[in-house]
């Protein structure tokens, strides 16, 4: 029998002590890892299994999916670029793409009407949100999001102890044109947070929306950016900072959208905001298939290069107490790859082709669904579609015992991984989710 170490009874808990009362309340398993966890173990006893849970574009045999452009570019870097540290802010030229992936060729008319821009290399998306939270918010404090977001916006949230307010992801009563922007629900929202807060940060993921794949169109756009310049104007003593989470706006059809929306507004307008400031989360993760390799950027837009200058080395010092410096070889591929007519072209090719996948599996669940009478949130672009219902866990687990079909319940319903399920799998999809809500109504 073996010695018990501990001073003390079995039931004791040590945490009280060892841990600061925040990380005491710090637990639980990423429900998008733990399903996905699940699905593979019922692989592996045999099961005929549907594996709609990761966030990663599959073939249709389950494998991963890559561009070869990217891998076989990464294979060719020397010692120094696999294995080398990276600048704390990131290679040059690698910031300087990031730009361009937020804003296409709508830089240069931006430039010239006066807008500056910086960036900074991350971990992926998620180094470029946690940033932005260290630096632009006060602790304490709530974040912006719609009320259907990314899982992992909570815990990036929670790091920083902060709270999450929300306005809602569809409007109650749409406005003709503003069906997907509920103007009424973020302005509302903005005036609470106004009168509590010094500075305001809004986190929105769009275009290709994680978890709907809604994207907002060039009107919906408009109102939402109309609406937070009017809200800076008015209370010019309270800073906002809107964050466009961009990262599947490569698979959208307008992926430079939002650099697009803020040409036309400063053509209207000319005199900027100084408390307002717009960022951009790049992330290379999906648009280059190089999840595990953690690149991605944050790029910050304002009219005051001084001003942007004093953000970027706030963002170095922050980068250099978290992750020290964000990994250098796909950086270095990617930024070359981009600066080379013939492999951007192969590039673009591969990424096409991904986007023509996605849209006939996005328009087989569409059709699947209304065969099935389910009514999917509105869903454009990108990696997935959502299934508003109350008894997400109950239908989750009724999809996977009954059907072997795996989804991720997240709050509010249910996310449908439309980069991982082959078509084919789409009616059986369906079927699982039409299944389980008709036995929990």
């Amino acid at each position: 029998m073996e010695e018990n170490m501990l001073a003390t009874g079995e039931d004791y808990s040590p945490s009280p002590l060892l841990l600061n009362p925040h990380a005491q309340t710090k637990g639980g398993d990423d429900p998008i890892f733990h399903w996905f966890s699940r699905s593979m173990a019922a692989k592996a006893e045999g099961f005929d299994v549907v594996n709609g849970t990761l966030g990663s574009l599959l073939h249709e045999d389950g494998t991963l999916m890559v561009n070869k452009t990217v891998e076989a570019h990464i294979r060719q870097q020397p010692e120094r670029e696999l294995c080398g540290y990276a600048p704390l802010k990131g290679l040059p030229p690698f910031r300087e793409l990031a730009i361009e992936m937020a804003l296409g060729d709508q830089r240069v008319p931006l430039e010239k009407l006066g807008l500056s821009a910086i960036s900074i290399a991350t971990p992926g998306g998620c180094g470029a949100l946690s940033v932005s939270a260290t630096n632009f918010i006060d602790r304490g404090d709530n974040l912006l999001l719609r009320n259907r977001h990314w899982s992992p916006y909570q815990t990036i949230i929670h790091e920083q102890n902060c709270g999450i307010e929300t306005w809602p992801l569809i409007p109650e009563s749409p406005v003709n044109g503003l069906e997907n922007y509920d103007g009424h629900g973020f302005t509302s929202a903005l005036t609470g947070l106004v009168e509590r807060q010094k500075r305001i940060l809004i986190w929105l993921n769009d275009p290709a929306h994680n978890p709907t794949g809604l994207s907002l169109c060039r009107n919906e756009r408009s109102a939402l950016l109309n609406d937070i310049w009017g809200f800076a104007v008015a209370h010019p003593s309270t800073g906002f900072t809107l964050l466009i989470d961009a990262a599947y706006s490569l698979y959208a059809n307008e992926p430079f959208g939002w650099a697009e929306s803020i040409l036309e507004k400063m053509k209207s307008e000319r005199k900027w905001p100084t408390n307002l400031m717009l960022c951009f989360a790049v992330s290379c993760s999906k648009s280059h298939t190089v999840y595990g390799l953690r690149t991605g950027a944050l790029v910050c837009l304002h009219p005051d290069k001084k001003f942007l200058n004093n953000v970027s080395d706030v963002l170095l010092h922050s980068g250099r107490g978290t992750w020290s410096a964000a990994p250098r070889v796909a950086q270095r591929a990617i930024s070359e790859i981009h600066n080379d007519a013939q492999l951007l072209e192969k590039w673009t090719v591969e990424r096409d082709a991904f986007k023509q996948l996605l849209a006939a599996r996005r328009e087989a669940l569409r059709s699947s669904a209304i065969t099935n009478g389910l009514s999917i949130n509105p869903t454009h672009d990108g990696y997935f579609a959502f299934l508003e219902c109350e008894e997400n866990h109950a239908i989750c687990e009724m999809a996977a015992k009954d059907h072997q079909v795996y989804l991720v319940p997240l709050k509010g319903g249910i996310r449908i991984g439309v980069c991982a399920i082959p078509e084919e799998k789409m009616e059986r999809v369906a079927v699982a989710l039409a299944d389980g809500l008709a036995r929990t109504r």
